[in-house]
């Protein structure tokens, strides 16, 4: 039998509270584990994570993020021989980049870094380089806002931090992770192609401008929209894309851009306004998001899907687009 009991996090945090309804689930016996997943997504879905009184951010949402992701408790041991070995095994240079940005991780951000220091997300980022199989330089830019919110949801447990950043990396968008971030430009032509159908004046218009999401939207599809504050609204998307996939950061950022056409149309000067994001409001984005998926062909659509890992996809894309072409 499993049961979501086995994360001692949660035992733990639910002592002397009132506890939710998903914190009452997940604290329960699973006899069924995909039953158990089902209705714990569709609970994210309708109620959402929520945080009680006297608490600045959900205290058991590394629980949830651990169940989601099916990823297990990571020994603490382990974790430290990782650190280690990359302490005695990393190139300077590998080191020299991850300091490089780890010093600006979500820098204005004061919630942020009263919970996770430096020398932590240095640790964590060095011992996923050091397991690295993505060519010789075993750090690729921009992980370091990829692991922000992970670590500041998984503050008091490194390991675990660790464990679910490696997994989101590895299993399920490791094609954005790769030295040329193949996922990432896949992902990116995949934004052009859902607001061309979504959105036909918003595309036109930004045709006209010569913008493609190449130019305007590189780093909300690198970090899974992570770099756009505020984080509390990022914990609550990513809550999102734990429990149906990553890939809905593509809609997300058409969302976003849906949600400010009238300040975009209006402007002489669009890329302006779209060098820095709005504040996300993450009810609208999840919403809007959504109510996009019957809109696409299916084709499109798992594609979509798949973009993160399978690297099929770029030339199932190109044959896509020909067909689209020829049919016009």
């Amino acid at each position: 039998m499993t049961t979501f009991r086995d994360h001692r996090d949660v035992q733990t945090q639910m002592r002397g509270r009132k506890k939710d309804p998903i914190e009452q689930f997940i604290g329960s016996p699973q006899i069924l584990l995909d039953n158990s997943l089902s209705q714990l997504r569709y609970m994210i879905l309708i109620e959402g994570l929520s945080i009680p009184p006297g608490y600045d951010s959900c205290p058991y949402r590394q629980s949830v993020w651990t169940i989601l992701n099916r990823v297990a408790a990571f020994p603490t041991k382990d974790y430290m021989s990782l650190v280690s070995q990359a302490s005695a095994s990393l190139d300077e240079d590998v080191l020299q980049k991850i300091t490089n940005d780890t010093f600006r991780t979500l820098m204005h951000d004061k919630a942020f870094h009263s919970k996770v220091s430096e020398p932590a997300l240095i640790r964590i980022l060095s011992a996923i380089a050091v397991t690295s199989n993505n060519g010789s330089s075993g750090y690729v830019q921009g992980l370091n806002v990829l692991l922000a919110p992970i670590a500041y949801t998984c503050h008091k447990s490194e390991p675990q931090a660790f464990a679910i950043l490696h997994h989101l990396i590895t299993k399920q968008i490791p094609l954005y992770v790769t030295p040329n971030l193949d996922g990432v430009h896949t992902g990116l032509s995949l934004v052009d192609m859902v607001l061309q159908i979504i959105d036909p004046a918003l595309s036109e218009f930004f045709d006209s401008k010569f913008l493609k999401a190449e130019i305007y939207a590189f780093p909300s599809v690198l970090t899974l929209s992570a770099c756009t504050p505020p984080l509390s609204s990022v914990l609550k998307l990513w809550d999102f894309l734990f429990a149906y996939g990553p890939h809905m950061n593509i809609l997300f950022i058409v969302a976003q851009l849906i949600n400010n056409r009238s300040s975009l149309l209006a402007s002489s000067q669009p890329m302006e306004l779209l060098r820095k994001f709005p504040p996300l409001e993450e009810s609208e984005i999840i919403k809007l998001s959504l109510s996009f998926v019957p809109e696409l062909p299916k084709k499109l659509f798992d594609m979509i899907v798949r973009h993160g890992y399978d690297p099929k996809v770029p030339h199932e894309l190109k044959k896509f687009l020909h067909e689209k072409k020829s049919r016009a």
